[in-house]
């Protein structure tokens, strides 16, 4: 059986946090600890986790300096254990509740365990509409997150040795993606599933600041995979353009 932590930050985001609670709480498969983060909030989330009478919540409640400063506390924490670790946000949810029995199944089936799984997901709105999204393969993780983070999976002796960059303030997971993946066989150790995995909540800020996000990408692929600066920035170049058509359609109804 596989054994998760999923971590879940929050900051001033009560109700959010309450539906990801509820998208744990129904899981047929219990398995998981769940690692919250709380950056000291003040809209009641603090009091709401000091009352909760739940074995497998494992609350810190302190300042932090950021969304990765604490989704690093928690990876501290999810990493602790073995098995794998899934970075869940107050507002995201599980896509449903025999997700996580869904991954002990096809791991079982796994010749070898897998170092990284992840799969498809739906998107949802300020409406509360969900988009069902397909991940792309891993093969094209150089011009992008291959599905939400919040559908990724990290061993966790793996993950030990690798932390959020707290000098991207908005694709600092991309980076800990890509820096994860390095050195990995993409066809033996990562695993890809055709189910959705997550509910992803796109009134996040990574989300309302893409155009900034796609800036820090072609950083990251600067950096951490030796792209020339012509070519990032002709990567730049096509996913500032996507975005800003995706957008427009947005706003235009088509």
């Amino acid at each position: 059986m596989v054994n998760f932590s999923i971590v879940t930050i929050n900051w001033n985001n009560l109700d959010g946090l309450k539906e990801t609670y509820q998208s744990l709480a129904s899981q047929t498969y219990r398995n998981f600890r769940w690692v919250v983060i709380d950056g000291a909030s003040k809209d009641g989330s603090g009091e709401w986790l000091r009352e909760l009478d739940d074995s497998q919540a494992e609350i810190t409640i302190e300042p932090d300096t950021g969304i990765y400063d604490a989704m690093n506390k928690g990876r501290l924490s999810a990493v602790e254990t073995p098995g794998y670790t899934l970075f869940l946000n107050s507002g995201d949810s599980l896509g449903g509740p025999d997700v996580l029995a869904q991954i002990n199944a096809e791991f079982s089936k796994a010749e070898v365990a897998p170092k990284f799984i992840y799969g498809d997901f739906y998107r949802k709105n300020a409406a509360g509409a969900l988009e069902p999204v397909s991940a792309h393969p891993i093969e094209r993780a150089s011009l992008g997150l291959p599905a939400s983070h919040q559908t990724m999976y990290f061993e966790n002796e793996r993950l030990r040795n690798y932390s959020f960059r707290l000098d991207y303030k908005l694709s600092a997971d991309y980076c800990l993606l890509l820096e994860f993946l390095q050195g990995l066989d993409l066809q033996r150790d990562v695993m890809q599933l055709s189910f959705p995995l997550c509910i992803f909540d796109t009134t996040g800020i990574s989300h309302k600041r893409r155009f900034e996000a796609i800036r820090e990408d072609m950083d990251i692929r600067k950096r951490f995979l030796n792209y020339s600066a012509p070519n990032a920035f002709a990567l730049y170049v096509l996913h500032y353009v996507h975005t800003h058509t995706k957008l427009l359609r947005a706003v235009l109804g088509r």
